[in-house]
């Protein structure tokens, strides 16, 4: 069996590239590889489906692989891995021995969870969130059990998300953070609102806490935190994941930052005839002006498209990341986009930064929601380099902006005379970014 384009990998990335590929060249045979039982689903939906916003897991594909067969002549395989590539033949094996040559080959195999080097992280019970196969485990271990508990190990995005999913399904929830306080990748007055509404809903929060072991204890588990020992349901690990990039390592592709594969602009790997997108592979930083690891769906959707067009002829180049994120938890919305100071020193700027509190309307308006923005810019040149929200405001509306400032290469003074609009209801006559820019340039306290 032979195909022209080979994609190993059936989600965002994959079958980004996939349709993309097949858009730019009709002709061409595309096949994809998919080893699990599901493709073309929203990963990041998976909070809301178990907190029960979602009906069912269906609702979060967005297309199976029998549409991708019958309507865009893709042959999309699940249940199919494969496990190495013959570059030189142009030839990817299965696990099941068949080969598959290609013209060119995609590899887009996502990331996994990096599991906790603590005794019992592989128990039954024990969940890294990562996939749908992963969110049905935890549903079947909710299923049937009146007044669960659920211990969450970790306290980034992902984490807070289930913590608060977990609540909605009427868990009691212990969070545990190894670092001194929740959320630690976002600074102490951007994360705080965050770590107040979660320890004033139904969570326990332990922070500058270390989970020891986990032992089976009939259909529950006993998890020790600190020498304190409890027992639980069900462990959801929050601890980060790590590139799938092995494949493409031991077919002689280059790698990059944090193991990823590394790829150029138009996705190309080391190796000719090899590309590859996604949370497996590296992407260029507008900001920093190199290749850098940041796995995000946003990421791997764009990079997907990037690979295929270039696959099928139309020759595209990635405009870049800005490692632009937003989430939620406990109805208080938080995110960040561009450098942090610590980040910023390191790639050479002289990085200044403040926070300003403000609301997302006129604070004489019922509903008026408070909303703290920090800004990070360059001190010699004003260049603004970074942001962080968080609030029960509008934060992804104002991560937006944020984004496009740094995209469009704004100083902070051009973002503090910025001409935005105003009308109570929706926006103060001075918004938070607003303040905290004019703040930046000595134009407010």
């Amino acid at each position: 069996m032979s195909a022209g384009l080979v994609v190993v990998g059936g989600d965002a990335a994959g079958l980004s590239a996939a349709a993309e590929a097949r858009r730019a060249d009709p002709e061409l045979p595309v096949t994809v590889l998919e080893r699990g039982p599901d493709v073309s689903y929203a990963a990041c939906g998976i909070p809301y489906w178990i907190a029960g916003q979602v009906e069912s897991s269906d609702a979060l594909v967005a297309h199976d692989a029998e549409y991708f067969r019958r309507e865009r002549r893709i042959a999309v395989r699940t249940g199919v891995e494969a496990v190495s590539i013959d570059p030189d033949a142009r030839r990817v094996r299965t696990a099941a021995g068949e080969e598959i040559g290609y013209r060119d080959l995609v590899v887009a195999t996502g990331a996994r969870p990096s599991l906790p080097p603590v005794p019992g992280a592989d128990l039954p019970g024990v969940i890294a969130l990562r996939d749908l196969v992963s969110a049905r485990r935890v549903q079947e271990r909710l299923e049937g059990r009146a007044s669960p508990r659920a211990l969450v190990v970790g306290s980034g995005p992902v984490g807070m998300e289930m913590a608060e999913a977990l609540c909605d399904r009427g868990a009691a929830v212990t969070v545990v953070e190894l670092l001194p306080r929740l959320l630690p990748a976002l600074p102490e007055p951007v994360a705080a609102p965050v770590a107040a509404a979660a320890g004033a809903a139904c969570a326990e929060v332990r922070v500058g806490a270390r989970l020891e072991r986990i032992a089976p204890d009939g259909d529950g588990l006993l998890a020790t935190v600190d020498g304190r020992t409890d027992r639980f349901d069900l462990v959801v690990l929050g601890t980060g994941v790590v590139p799938n990039a092995e494949i493409a390592a031991r077919a002689g592709c280059g790698l990059g930052d944090r193991g990823a594969i590394l790829v150029d602009r138009r996705g190309r790997t080391s190796v000719r005839g090899i590309w590859a997108a996604g949370d497996c592979a590296t992407a260029w930083h507008r900001l920093l002006g190199r290749q850098v690891w940041l796995p995000f769906a946003t990421t791997a959707n764009a990079q997907g498209r990037i690979a295929g067009a270039n696959v099928g002829g139309r020759a595209r180049r990635f405009a870049g990341v800005l490692g632009s994120w937003v989430s939620t938890a406990f109805g208080v919305g938080f995110g960040a986009t561009g450098l942090d100071p610590d980040a910023a020193a390191d790639a050479g700027f002289t990085p200044a930064a403040l926070h300003r509190e403000g609301r997302d309307r006129s604070g004489y308006i019922p509903g008026a929601r408070p909303v703290v923005v920090r800004l990070v810019w360059d001190e010699p040149t004003g260049r603004l380099l970074g942001g962080q929200v968080a609030g029960r405001g509008e934060v992804a509306a104002l991560l937006h902006v944020l984004s496009a400032a740094l995209a469009g290469n704004l100083t902070v003074r051009e973002l503090a005379e910025c001409d935005m609009g105003y009308v109570p209801p929706l926006a103060a006559l001075r918004g938070p970014i607003e303040r905290a820019a004019a703040a930046a340039i000595g134009d407010a306290p």
